[in-house]
């Protein structure tokens, strides 16, 4: 079941949060790094409760035998060059390792891409690690493609990344 997420559920958010990163991410950030995740269970929860109550962005949880099991944030594209311009943004979308591949993810999409439509947005965006292959192969079977020359760099547990942005046009 996809639903709205509500305050309550921000604990649970940030637990598959952090249970997908460890998951997804364990051939791209040290293993140090992932397991020390854990710790920020607490400081995650509060960012979740206030982003929930402060309906910045929207956000869905899927559910399978009343656990969330995943979420989606979208809202307005934080993106400097998409000021003036109407795009939404997918912030993130995460799902715990043992319901990926069962149809949740593309329910949790089709979720915030029906509410970026109905908030007008005519175009989506989103920013994914160039190596997570499992990621842009969902986002492809999306419709979407990458942006050339969209490449950012970040840095997490001591490991330089590159993310590349991809984008999909939402209407005619």
């Amino acid at each position: 079941m996809i639903r709205k997420a509500l305050p309550s559920d921000a604990q649970a958010i940030a637990q598959v949060h952090i249970s997908s990163w460890q998951a997804a991410y364990r051939d791209l950030m040290p293993a140090e790094y992932l397991d020390a995740l854990q710790a920020t269970l607490a400081q995650r929860e509060s960012f979740w409760v206030r982003s929930i109550e402060s309906s910045d962005a929207g956000v869905w949880v899927a559910e399978r035998n009343n656990q969330v099991v995943g979420w989606i944030s979208v809202g307005a594209s934080r993106d400097d060059d998409a000021a003036g311009q109407n795009i939404g943004e997918v912030m993130a979308i995460y799902v715990l390792a043992g319901h990926w591949q069962t149809g949740v993810g593309l329910a949790l999409w089709q979720a915030g891409v029906q509410h970026l439509l109905e908030q007008g947005y005519d175009r989506l965006t989103l920013w994914v690690l160039a190596r997570n292959e499992r990621a842009i192969q969902f986002y492809r079977r999306a419709g979407c493609v990458e942006e050339a020359g969209s490449e950012r760099n970040l840095e997490r547990g001591g490991v330089a990344l590159v993310e590349v942005r991809y984008g999909i046009q939402l209407s005619a």
